[in-house]
């Protein structure tokens, strides 16, 4: 998943946004133009992080702006990114395409590696969105790459990711079984319990997909344990009653281990968390 840039303004982003947007106004009417393309920048991620999307995209054309009268090309590259990753929220294709072109450029013009890898990405998403899937395939193997370039492993992983999603789409389910275990394993090397839990339980949709009751059993059950470990409690309550829901189909030796370790997540899990038409489970029912 693609996220919004941001440099200075990180400070300001407690600040609610309709405050930033005065204060961008008052920064502009005292001619001080680039703090003002700053403070909007700066709304922009905030308007981003709670889904306004279209109050993004607004402040980020107002930054982009500023940025281009003051013929400020960091920040000119940083705005057409977070256009471009505006657009893709909004699903509008074809302008999120141009806008990442154009940073792309400019992020190699001043051999910005990490900028050329998170524009990359997004320019993969896009191409996605307007159905190019070869296109948007081989943007993801360069996005990869420069993010390999830039030793940055999360990148790669939510890149793989991404990557096995499309193959999912297209249920192409082998590559995006191998695709999502290649991810698996570079969270695993990070030790990323959230990332590791979304691998195995997307590698669980495809087991049972493929009626492997026994194999997504076990996939669905530890990715709760590993959301119960990473605090992502509402999912795990999610995914582990997936795994239960699976007792009734698999062989009685694995029903009891899992059995055990599903109880422990329930037990383990906040009490505001639990369902509460959950009764407790009688495994001898399943000795059958």
């Amino acid at each position: 998943m693609v996220h919004p840039m941001s440099d200075e303004e990180d400070t300001m982003d407690d600040l609610d946004p309709a405050e930033l947007l005065e204060q961008a106004a008052e920064a502009l009417d005292a001619g001080e133009s680039e703090i003002a393309a700053k403070i909007y920048n700066a709304a922009g991620n905030i308007f981003m992080s709670v889904a306004e999307f279209e109050e993004a995209l607004d402040s980020f054309e107002k930054s982009l702006e500023l940025y281009e009268e003051l013929k400020e090309e960091t920040g000119i590259a940083d705005t057409y990114y977070n256009l471009g990753v505006a657009h893709i929220n909004l699903e509008n294709w074809i302008e999120a395409d141009e806008m990442l072109q154009s940073s792309i450029e400019m992020f190699e013009k001043s051999s910005n590696e990490e900028g050329v890898a998170d524009a990359t990405y997004a320019l993969a998403l896009a191409k996605l969105g307007k159905g190019e899937f070869d296109t948007a395939m081989d943007f993801f193997k360069q996005a990869q790459k420069a993010y390999r370039t830039a030793n940055n492993e999360q990148g790669q992983a939510s890149v793989i990711m991404d990557m096995g999603n499309a193959y999912a789409d297209k249920e192409d389910w082998t590559k995006a079984e191998k695709t999502f275990k290649n991810a698996l394993k570079i969270y695993k090397e990070l030790d990323d319990k959230g990332g590791i839990a979304d691998a195995l339980s997307l590698l669980g949709d495809i087991a049972e997909i493929n009626n492997n009751q026994k194999k997504a059993a076990e996939y669905f059950t530890e990715a709760a344990e590993c959301y119960l470990e990473a605090e992502i409690y509402d999912i795990s309550l999610e995914v582990v009653e997936r795994a239960e829901a699976k007792m009734w189909d698999i062989p009685k030796s694995t029903r009891r281990r899992l059995r055990k370790r599903c109880d422990a997540v329930r037990d383990t899990l906040p009490e505001d968390i639990e369902d509460e038409d959950d009764d407790d489970f009688d495994e001898d029912l399943l000795d059958f």
